[in-house]
């Protein structure tokens, strides 16, 4: 399951890097992944409990980084226009160096409407906020993903921790202008579900109750295939989208065509005649 998270704007350290002489250079640098902190709360449907995220020290191993082909965006864009750096299996002008607090993030912004005007406003301080987009091993609840159900309360709701001990796969980091506004989109609503489901089955499971363990393995099951159908039916609707706007251009450059050619015709359709009329007179 593909989940973007946003990283606190005191955490994300979001800035134009200086150069040799003190000045302001093209390079940006920050940490859209950082170790140890709290996220927003990625439950905020559920009536009963408040569910924070933390990623584990090392959760993300160098393999990751080495294979994986991570592009670095605005606001999750996957649009080639709107792209601002890459690194494809460790290589690209986005450079990924993690450490044992954090993952920091170096790249230098190309000379393109978005990267101009991108590295303008993180110079005035209007974009400071970074998130990523990841896939975590859920399916594994002793090495992969873990619950831990606190003693805090919020607004009256129990505090549960999501740990998230492996990534097993980074596909983007962002600069995000609304990070508010992840918590509200129809994706992370049925994320918000999917932790609720997992939680409850962990709580069964520390029950010791494998009938109910292994439901709740087929409805995750079920819930994934259900959201991997979703995502083909998506790509081919998108692609059908790309094939009729094709036609459509080819039909409007063969049509224009022919208007040439017409005209073209009618030209020397038209010299003949005086030709003709010349010989006349």
């Amino acid at each position: 399951m593909k989940q973007t998270r946003f990283i606190p704007i005191e955490e994300c350290n979001l800035q134009v890097r200086e150069d040799a002489n003190g000045q302001p250079s093209r390079t940006v640098v920050g940490h859209p992944i950082v170790y140890g902190v709290r996220s927003v709360n990625l439950t905020p449907w559920s009536d009963t409990r408040v569910v924070f995220e933390v990623l584990e020290p090392g959760c993300i191993t160098q393999d990751v980084f080495d294979r994986s082909d991570v592009i670095y965006n605005n606001n999750h864009s996957t649009r080639i226009e709107d792209m601002i750096g890459r690194c494809y299996k460790g290589k690209g002008t986005l450079q990924i160096m993690p450490n044992e607090r954090n993952v920091e993030i170096s790249c230098d912004y190309p000379n393109t409407t978005v990267g101009n005007d991108t590295l303008e406003q993180i110079r005035l301080g209007n974009v400071f906020g970074m998130s990523f987009a990841f896939r975590d091993d859920w399916e594994d609840t002793e090495n992969g993903v873990s619950y831990e159900r606190t003693n805090e309360t919020v607004d009256g709701k129990e505090v549960w921790i999501r740990h998230v001990k492996r990534i097993v796969e980074l596909y983007d980091v962002a600069n995000v202008t609304h990070p508010a506004y992840e918590q509200t989109d129809v994706a992370t609503r049925e994320q918000s579900e999917a932790i609720d489901k997992a939680i409850e089955a962990q709580m069964k499971r520390e029950c010791g109750d494998d009938e109910a363990k292994k439901k709740a393995e087929e409805e995750a099951k079920a819930e994934e295939e259900r959201k991997a159908a979703e995502e083909a039916a998506k790509r081919e609707a998108e692609a059908k989208a790309k094939a009729e706007q094709e036609a459509r251009e080819l039909e409007e450059q063969e049509q224009r065509f022919r208007e040439q050619r017409a005209m073209r015709l009618r030209a020397q359709h038209r010299r003949r005649e005086i030709d003709i009329e010349s010989l006349i007179y």
